[in-house]
Formats: C-alpha cells, structure tokens, sequence
C-alpha cells in the first residue's frame, strides 16, 4: 500500500496521529488518577469519552484521505487568465474600496471628536449651573 503525500492525506494522517496521542493521553491520565476502591460515573463517562473522540478523529481522517489529491490553487488560475484590462479594473475597485475606507474613517473620527466635545460641554455647562 503506497501512501500519498498531497496535502489532504497529510492532515489525514494528522488527525490520526491525533487520535491516537488523545487515546495514550487520556488513558494515562485516567490510570493515574483512578482510584482503585472506587471507580465512578465520571471515569466511565471519561473513557467513553475519550473512545467516541478516538472513532470521530479516526473517520475525519478516513474521510479527508478519501477526498483524493487537493486541487491546489484554483483561485490563483482564475486570476492567471485575466486579461491586463481585467486586472486594471479589479485594480481600480480595490484602490476605490481602500479610499472609501480611509475617508470614512477620517469621518467617523471628525464626528468622534465633535461628540466629545459636544459631551463635554453639556457636562460643564451643567456643572456651572449647579
């Protein structure tokens, strides 16, 4: 059996390296805090826990293997076959958004302060009154 080496059956096989380190761990810390003379609901519930964790682990590695080969860099082949003026106009609407952020930010600043200081003169005007 030769195994893969694209991207989806690496993170398969770390999600079942995972599953069996939570299955060592787990087991090891339940053994050292048993106590012998009494086993409780919360122990059973731990390693039921812990074997359900273990199967789910298990079946989304089997099932992230099982997608075959990622496709790798779909997004980065549609913007290969743009054309110049497609790229000039996607060029144009990101410098356009990036403007309109920046004057909305020097806006809501601009108001920011008018607030404060509309705040801050009600306060003292009340106080003078007082």
């Amino acid at each position: 059996m030769k195994l893969r080496s694209d991207m989806n059956a690496r993170t398969a096989m770390v999600y079942g390296g995972a599953a069996f380190l939570l299955i060592i761990v787990g087991f090891r810390s339940i053994i050292a805090t048993l106590d012998p003379d009494h086993v409780g609901v919360m122990t059973y519930l731990s390693i039921g826990a812990l074997v359900l964790e273990f199967c789910l682990l298990l079946l989304y590695a089997q099932s992230i293997y099982n997608l075959g080969p990622d496709s790798g860099g779909e997004s980065q082949a549609s913007v290969g076959h743009m054309d110049s003026k497609e790229i000039s106009e996607l060029t144009k609407a990101v410098i356009k958004v990036a403007e309109m952020g920046e004057g909305l930010s020097n806006m809501a600043k601009g108001k920011m302060r008018d607030e404060i200081k509309k705040e801050v003169n009600e306060i003292l005007t009340k106080a003078i009154k007082e």
